[in-house]
């Protein structure tokens, strides 16, 4: 269900973040009265054309592209202290469960980044799909860790302090922003689309998520590479 909208100013792309945040689930524990229920990604992607300054190369304009992703993560919780499995497994400790689930691959994949280990797990999960860009140590990455004043929190507080300076020892080296000639772009952008459309058909094939080969056999060949 997500969606991608052009905006034209600075007013329309905070309206559909307020929107955004709008629809995102929140509902009371015994931990917070407005708890999150759910994680907020909010994607901004730029793009601007230099046109070619040479005479009869149509099609070779420079085009820069960027990225900005903020991000709101629901809170690690403690499903005993938060009373949502006090009556089995409702929706609210499902809901627990995804988030937890979530937060732990995030976890795995900034172990995988800091030990520089040779696959680095992105896609055992929605949200760092979605980050991968951001998470590849190719962009300048801002975290901020939420901890809690109260003794009773002590656990929660260590745990989240571990957590971030866990994500503080990954190495970043920005890139400056891309910069492809259109007619390169339309190519990356045709062939991604194939390898969509591929996935798809060996997903509706089976029951379950599945990638096709040609999709394996170049991760595998990206993995050996960095091996």
């Amino acid at each position: 269900g997500l969606t991608e909208v052009e905006v034209s100013c600075f007013a329309e792309a905070l309206a559909l973040a307020r929107a955004g945040s709008a629809r995102r689930k929140k509902a009371a524990t015994k931990c917070n009265a407005h708890s999150s229920r759910s994680h907020s990604v909010f994607s901004v992607a730029t793009r601007s054309r230099q046109p070619s300054r040479v005479a009869g190369e149509e099609g070779e304009d420079l085009i820069k592209l960027g990225k900005l992703n903020l991000v709101d993560l629901a809170g690690s919780e403690n499903v005993g202290k938060s009373g949502v499995a006090e009556r089995g497994a409702t929706a609210r400790s499902r809901e627990a469960g995804e988030i937890n689930k979530s937060l732990l691959t995030l976890g795995r994949v900034v172990t995988a980044l800091v030990d520089k280990l040779a696959h680095v797990p992105y896609r055992d999960s929605k949200l760092t799909r979605l980050l991968r860009d951001a998470l590849g140590g190719k962009s300048k990455t801002c975290i901020l860790a939420t901890v809690g004043m109260a003794s009773a929190a002590s656990e929660e507080t260590v745990a989240t302090a571990e957590y971030a300076a866990r994500a503080r020892s990954v190495r970043c080296k920005p890139e400056v922003n891309r910069r492809v000639t259109r007619n390169a772009l339309a190519r990356e952008l045709r062939l991604e689309i194939e390898t969509l459309r591929r996935d798809l058909d060996a997903t509706r094939l089976k029951n379950g998520v599945y990638v096709a080969r040609e999709t394996h056999a170049a991760e595998q060949a990206k993995k050996t590479e960095r091996e």
